[in-house]
């Protein structure tokens, strides 16, 4: 069986470019306060995406997990058919993950949280750059902390 988990699909693909230069797009407050209803879409089909990911996982160790009896015969094989079309299911929705986190990662949004709907968009203050802090839960950008701060640092814009 694959080791699959969210978190590790999450961070494929993501960091920095040319040795840790941060090339990111950088936001204004009224685009980044633009980008909330598409921000909000991709992160609502993420946990979407994240809890069916979360169920054929849950299926797929119960199947493996069973009470060690061998069954035999076609009785054995059936489970391993059910096994092999959860792992193509896990295969199938990690991809799908892993587009939507593409796309974000194409506007230059890092996800801190997948649960939360936590999001940083990098913008700049006083010539520096810094993250608007934004999260499902707030109607729109709203806060900021420095790149070397995070979520409990935030402060109003």
């Amino acid at each position: 069986m694959a080791s699959h988990s969210v978190e590790t699909i999450a961070t494929i693909g993501r960091g920095m470019t040319d040795g840790g230069k941060d090339e990111r797009q950088r936001y204004t407050f009224d685009e980044a306060n633009a980008l909330v209803p598409q921000l909000r879409a991709v992160l609502l089909q993420l946990a979407v995406e994240k809890r069916r990911f979360d169920a054929a996982l849950a299926t797929l160790h119960a199947l493996h997990g069973g009470d060690g009896a061998d069954g035999g015969g076609s009785a054995r094989s059936r489970p391993h058919v059910e096994s092999d079309r959860r792992e193509a299911e896990l295969t199938e929705i990690g991809e799908g993950i892993k587009i939507l986190l593409a796309h974000l990662e194409g506007m230059g949004v890092e996800v801190r949280d997948l649960d939360e709907g936590l999001v940083d968009i990098p913008t700049e203050r006083d010539g520096e750059p810094i993250w608007f802090c934004w999260r499902l839960s707030d109607t729109s950008v709203g806060f900021w902390h420095s790149t070397r701060e995070g979520f409990a640092n935030r402060k109003p814009w």
